[in-house]
């Protein structure tokens, strides 16, 4: 079914082992000022491999340090690394904290609690910072904390996202529905931190903003793209573009990917149903080099029957989740409009850590403890 992917696969083995903000993709054309660039499928680089490799485990499995499981609200914990190396995921649901770990994966300590105050989260994510300067997203509610030698700030935020980004100046992009009259209908927003105000509102061109339940719906990522711009990707298509913190769009990126067959509804559940592609993410690797990470279909799906039930609720184990989905990785030259190394890993890549890594979950025992594994990509036989 697609083609040269069907043997370029990795099984991926770890050592030992409320509401959404949604949007609904449609065709837009665009201005005869805008660049598109139509990549085809085939790989440019006869020498250039990607190496997808374990980087470190996070999540114990007792004590304070046990991390949130893939049935989360949102789907999933969300990892981020800090300027100094440490990884930052949520605890269990419930729990308010954000754990903090060490580069090689011992649990440090834990940040804040539950609550609606000051230094209390639901579901926290770390946006930038390290150490006792840090900027952290309680996704819930959506509110933004600052902790900077110990003082603690907290705010609301004037917009509702899926994703985020924050970009070399500081400034954070997000890609969700705006509580300002001026960003009405747009689904990109700056935010200016010093301010607390968005600052701009953009993209609209051909997308429709949708407040409902994500199911069903195509949504959009943001990136900061290595030059200060931003990278945008649809979920739903192979498609990217580039605009600018002024909302002027610099570049369209179009992928001639068989295997990736556009969609504007979700099929159904996906043990039941095959699953259609989705794109979960872009990492500017610098040098006009980008990666692209595609969840897709196992390339030997077939329906299967959930073994768990959690609050009346069909879930699949981490090792079930493999039976039905597939992962694939590209790095684009963006320069050359080429593709140049791509991969297939047999795992349900989470979302990205950095501009060059990704996460699974897996679990430490029979038991289901929960387990965070970070892998990294890298290019090899590669020279511009």
């Amino acid at each position: 079914m697609f083609g040269s992917l069907g043997s370029e696969s990795t099984r991926l083995r770890a050592p030992g082992v409320g509401q959404c903000v949604v949007f609904a993709a449609l065709a837009s054309p665009l201005g005869a000022q805008d660049s598109v660039l139509v990549v085809p499928d085939a790989p440019a680089c006869a020498a250039c491999s990607l190496e997808i490799s374990a980087v470190v485990e996070l999540g114990d499995r007792e004590g304070p340090g046990i991390v949130g499981g893939p049935n989360m609200v949102g789907e999933t914990a969300r990892v981020a690394r800090s300027h100094d190396g440490d990884y930052y995921v949520a605890a269990a649901f419930g729990d308010g904290r954000l754990l903090r770990f060490s580069p090689d994966g011992v649990f440090q300590d834990g940040i804040g609690r539950a609550g609606e105050g000051p230094g209390e989260y639901i579901l926290p994510v770390l946006l930038a910072g390290s150490a006792d300067d840090l900027t952290i997203l309680d996704v819930v509610p959506f509110r933004l904390t600052t902790i900077r030698g110990g003082e603690v700030a907290t705010t609301s935020l004037p917009v509702r996202g899926h994703t985020w980004a924050v970009l070399a100046d500081g400034r954070h992009i997000y890609s969700g529905l705006s509580y300002e009259r001026e960003g009405a209908g747009q689904p990109l927003h700056l935010y200016d931190v010093a301010s607390g105000r968005v600052t701009r509102s953009f993209g609209g061109e051909g997308v429709r903003v949708d407040p409902g339940p994500r199911r069903g719906r195509a949504r959009l990522s943001v990136a900061a793209a290595a030059d200060g711009n931003i990278w945008v990707a649809r979920e739903n298509r192979y498609r990217i573009d580039k605009w600018s913190p002024d909302g002027d769009h610099i570049k369209r990126i179009e992928r001639d990917a068989s295997w990736f067959r556009p969609w504007e509804d979700w099929p159904g559940s996906d043990y039941e149903v095959r699953p259609l592609p989705v794109i979960l993410g872009v990492g500017d690797w610098g040098n006009d080099l980008l990666m692209v990470v595609v969840k897709l279909a196992d390339a030997d799906w077939r329906p299967i029957q959930p073994t768990r039930i959690l609050q009346g609720h069909e879930m699949l184990f981490p090792e079930e989740e493999e039976e039905i989905y597939d992962t694939v990785i590209e790095v684009l030259d963006i320069r050359s409009g080429t593709v140049l190394a791509r991969t297939r890993v047999d795992a349900k890549v989470r979302g990205l850590v950095g501009q060059d890594g990704f996460h699974s979950f897996a679990e430490h025992s029979e038991l289901g403890e929960p387990k965070i594994v970070v892998w990294s990509v890298a290019l090899s036989g590669y020279s511009r």
